[in-house]
């Protein structure tokens, strides 16, 4: 019956470092998560301040294929 009670000791023992463990690995995955967030913050304000290219709409780049395709011929 002593052996009965040692192995219950040891296994409440392993579930209480276990759940002590989860919550010490999630404490530490919020706080690296926030740090991630407001990195993130952080390089979006600093690209919101880039100009935007000017890129070509759809509409200017088929008329020019079109030119093109016009002067092929």
């Amino acid at each position: 019956m002593n052996e009965f009670n040692v192995i219950q000791l040891l296994l409440f023992m392993m579930v209480i470092l276990t759940l002590l463990n989860g919550i010490i690995f999630f404490k530490k995955l919020i706080k690296l998560q926030q740090e991630t967030n407001q990195l993130l913050l952080k390089i979006l304000a600093k690209n919101k301040n880039v100009k935007k290219s000017d890129a070509m709409s759809s509409e200017e780049l088929e008329k020019i294929k079109h030119e093109y395709l016009k002067n092929m011929k």
